[in-house]
């Protein structure tokens, strides 16, 4: 008993946690707790009503009149439909039993559409909520954490979730309804009641252990179902070197073992759950015939209950031994979906970001510099990625970061990009921190090209206006001519409106990457950051990505993280970095002139190409 109150007190206390997310509204709440109490009210009038029912369907019709004449209950009969016949009050009895059992049963239906209605509009709003709490959360997440957890976040545990809600208010509705034979029973016989306690008991300490093995099956299904999704999202976005390296047989072996874990923890959880109906029906059979035989001897022999009123509580404990094993079963139900509800909490409980909040003021562009003063970044499993980065972006320049990998670029890319928070020093546009530059106007004019162009499945023009609905053709038109897609659009089967497939698998590693320039150049931005944009293509396609680079960076802020030499050589700034610190800084002539950092990165490169190693 315990372990069922620490399971539901724990669960309620989960889903008032998820309540402000979930959204529900009142009245269909309020509905569904009302419904379900008239329901319990009927059932518990068309079982109240049998007791007068067996009592004169027993008499002669002569006992019977003067039994109603008489009765301290049921006067109201005769004065309302008085000189009718004994048979004609039998039948008036009938009817009001039935009229009960079909009012129950009508509003008992009423009472589900609504819980149905209600756990769909739940499941609804959670998958918004976490959506939501997801698009705010920190980009960390999505780097320490599968792709595959988060399919399976919002196909299974959102529903798991929504089951969970579903079997709590059945159990509401099944306990209110059990609350109304106690009742009755208490109103025949206290003694009686007590009885039925003892059975009720016994009966719910031999599902103990049967619930807690089903709530441990529902908690590895949810480990299970982490593990499998993960893999396949991470097993199908790198087919191409699965395939590569031969390794189709070592995937699917992996494929299998996690499957089968996962059916056999669902084997296990359906095996549990259908023993614990059985085996309770079985103990609340025996259960009920050994309180009859009790009450019999004890009760009725005793003259302390009415066979009439035996015959009434048979009644009553057929109709509540189905329902006992009913609130087991949702019982067990409950254990296992419980689980859903503590997977949505923890993501909903990811940390947000930022931490402090963005400013409103609105920013117009370079007009000045962007300056880093004793820029930090440490990452939050504790990985020091900058310290005291302090270097000036004026308007109108292009400064180049160049380092060794892992020196810290891309991570300033972050920063400019707002991905990320400084956890020291800050940045500043034009003398303003620019944390407090709203984020529509920060990224309305900033344009970004990455080292990987990452496509969405969707057309060639909706990709290059991806985020940024009010560009017009005319805009669209030279973003594709600044990229140097003119040719690559003018030979596709649908031209602009042509889908570029799964992260762009119908293009090539070059057009992707000229695609990603026409997105970042299509608002005309005035901060323009490129981190590594030609570094996995080839000879041919880097000379006319570069050669679409070179065009967008005209009239433009731009910060490049570069490889390539000339690019290097035509920055009016190059800032070196190594170990997440800026070592030096200057323009190309005076950093080879140094003899330093720079000019040993320089020798490091490979004869021959155009590339710093």
């Amino acid at each position: 008993m315990k372990s069922w109150i620490r399971l539901l007190t724990g669960l309620a206390v989960d889903l008032n946690r998820l309540r402000p997310h979930m959204r529900p509204n009142r009245w269909l709440v309020a509905a569904v707790v009302a419904t379900s109490m008239l329901a319990a009210l009927f059932e518990g009038a068309g079982i109240g009503l049998l007791i007068p029912l067996v009592a004169l369907s027993r008499m002669q019709p002569a006992e019977l009149l003067a039994f109603l004449e008489k009765g301290r209950y049921l006067h109201w009969l005769p004065d309302l439909f008085p000189h009718r016949s004994a048979g004609f009050y039998v039948g008036v009895f009938c009817v009001l039993v039935l009229l009960s059992i079909i009012a129950k049963n009508g509003v008992q239906t009423i009472s589900l559409l609504l819980t149905s209605k209600f756990s769909r509009r739940i499941a609804a709003n959670l998958r918004e909520a976490i959506f939501h709490r997801m698009q705010h959360a920190s980009i960390h997440i999505f780097e320490e954490r599968k792709s595959g957890e988060m399919g399976n976040l919002f196909s299974i545990e959102t529903i798991r979730t929504q089951n969970a809600v579903e079997y709590v208010v059945l159990l509401v509705q099944r306990c209110l309804l059990g609350l109304c034979y106690i009742g009755f029973i208490i109103l025949l016989s206290w003694r009686l009641s007590l009885g039925l306690a003892v059975l009720a008991v016994v009966v719910g300490g031999s599902g103990l252990l049967l619930q807690s093995g089903l709530k441990r099956r529902g908690d590895q299904r949810s480990s299970a179902q982490l593990a499998l999704f993960g893999y396949l999202a991470e097993i199908f976005s790198g087919i191409r070197v699965v395939r590569a390296n031969n390794a189709q047989g070592m995937a699917e072996a992996e494929f299998k073992r996690l499957n089968h874990r996962m059916a056999d923890v669902e084997r296990q959880g359906s095996v549990l759950g259908g023993i614990i109906g059985p085996v309770t029906e079985v103990l609340a059979m025996a259960g009920a015939m050994a309180l009859i035989g009790w009450a019999y001897i004890a009760l009725i022999q005793h003259n302390l209950l009415s066979g009439d009123q035996l015959m009434v509580v048979g009644v009553v404990l057929i109709r509540i031994l189905p329902l006992m094993n009913q609130v087991y079963g949702v019982m067990g139900q409950i254990s296992y979906t419980s689980g859903g509800v503590r997977e949505a909490l923890r993501w909903l409980d990811s940390p947000l970001f930022p931490s402090r909040p963005f400013g409103a003021r609105e920013w117009a562009g370079v007009r000045g510099s962007i300056r880093l003063e004793g820029v930090g970044y440490t990452y939050p499993n504790g990985t020091v990625a900058l310290e005291d980065i302090s270097f000036e972006i004026p308007a109108g320049n292009t400064v180049a970061l160049v380092g060794s990998s892992g020196s810290g670029k891309s991570t300033i890319a972050s920063l400019l990009l707002r991905l990320r928070e400084p956890t020291a020093g800050r940045i500043v546009a034009d003398g303003v921190d620019f944390w407090e530059f709203s984020p529509a106007s920060w990224h309305a004019r900033l344009g970004m090209v990455e080292q990987e162009a990452f496509l969405f499945h969707d057309t060639v023009a909706a990709n290059i206006c991806f985020g940024r609905p009010d560009v017009t053709p005319e805009q669209l038109r030279r973003a594709v001519s600044a990229a140097h897609l003119g040719d690559v659009i003018r030979g596709l089967p649908a031209g602009l409106e042509t889908v570029v497939g799964e992260r762009g698998s119908m293009f090539s590693g070059g057009q992707r990457q000229r695609l990603a320039i026409a997105r970042a150049i299509v608002a005309d931005p005035q901060l323009l950051i490129l981190d590594e944009a030609t570094s996995a293509l080839d000879n041919v396609s880097e000379r006319l990505v570069q050669t679409a680079l070179d065009e967008a960076r005209h009239h433009r802020t731009v910060v490049v993280i570069a490889h390539r030499l000339s690019t290097v050589r035509s920055a009016d700034r190059i800032v070196v970095l190594d170990r997440g610190r800026v070592v030096e800084s200057g323009t190309w002539d005076e950093l080879t002139a140094l003899g330093g950092h720079f000019s040993r990165l320089l020798k490091s490169a490979e004869p021959g190409t155009d590339s710093l190693g």
